[in-house]
């Protein structure tokens, strides 16, 4: 428990001094010399918050895995109001990758927790957002499982498209709809966080309807004239009640909208106009949030 103990601390330590040295550069460097990594935390309400920490260099897999799984149990963030979604108790025996397949044992702790849904998300969340991972195989002591206690979601077929803060258990709702997960800000001990929520669009829903849908859970008054999507570009047409003084429209809630729309597949940018003009701020790759500097 020591060890562990330790090893963690090592990486927080680590994780500030490589914070520091990041706000130190130029944009050119960051952008050349630093990655984002995203782990899974939880608030007083057991929402679930994507959280973005800058590291330095990469690590072999099994190594990274170890390495995320540990953060996730550590407490070192409650002063933003985070908390371990992950039980200090839980242990990675094994780590295995096969065919996009990622297969990762732990020990028995997992039976015996009560948020069973939640950190289901977070590991999947986590453990398959890697470029060579399409899906997450759960074993306990080495054997396959196929649920968990406090929870309807099988375990045989884990994906990214699981989301986060998915309120839908039964399994019928993700193999007949569209997850996406649509963001919303939320303060949280202060802090304003971008918090997702994981929605299932019936499929047979036009994609103007599911853009609406979308935009309706972002902000009531976003009102859609039009979409379109051309070449993975998202075109939405919405109405000038949005606009500022300065014809644009607000930075957050245009960061809203383009996290939660490209969500949808086959969308991998959105483009936002009113009358006729694109009010878009930033490039969608230059979106950066819940980033905290330990």
């Amino acid at each position: 428990m020591k060890k562990k103990i330790i090893i963690v601390s090592v990486s927080i330590i680590c994780l500030a001094i490589g914070s520091f040295i990041y706000l130190q550069m130029d944009d050119s460097k960051q952008v050349s010399e630093t990655f984002l990594q995203t782990l899974i935390y939880q608030d007083a309400n057991h929402d679930l918050v994507p959280v973005s920490l800058n590291v330095h260099n990469q690590m072999e897999l099994e190594t990274d895995i170890r390495n995320k799984i540990d953060l996730m149990q550590s407490s070192q963030l409650q002063a933003y109001g985070l908390y371990p979604v992950i039980d200090s108790q839980l242990e990675v025996q094994s780590v295995e990758l096969q065919d996009h397949m990622l297969t990762v044992s732990f020990n028995d702790c997992l039976y015996s927790n009560q948020d069973a849904l939640n950190i289901i998300e977070a590991l999947t969340y986590v453990l398959t957002d890697y470029d060579d991972v399409n899906q997450l195989k759960i074993q306990i002591d080495g054997k396959d499982v196929t649920y968990l206690p406090n929870s309807t979601v099988p375990l045989n077929h884990l994906t990214h498209d699981l989301g986060l803060n998915n309120f839908e258990e039964a399994s019928t709702f993700l193999h007949q709809s569209v997850p996406v997960m649509v963001y919303q800000e939320k303060t949280i001990a202060d802090y304003l966080y971008y918090v997702p929520t994981t929605l299932r669009i019936s499929e047979s829903d036009s994609l103007e309807e599911q853009v609406q849908t979308i935009l309706s859970h972002i902000n009531s008054k976003i009102h859609l004239l039009n979409a379109s999507l051309d070449n993975q570009v998202l075109t939405l047409e919405l109405d000038s009640n949005l606009l500022l003084d300065n014809e644009r429209i607000d930075k957050t809630l245009e960061e809203l909208i383009i996290l939660s729309l490209t969500s949808l597949d086959n969308v991998k940018d959105v483009d936002i106009l009113i009358n006729g003009e694109s009010v878009r701020n930033q490039e969608t790759s230059q979106i950066h949030y819940n980033y905290i500097k330990i």
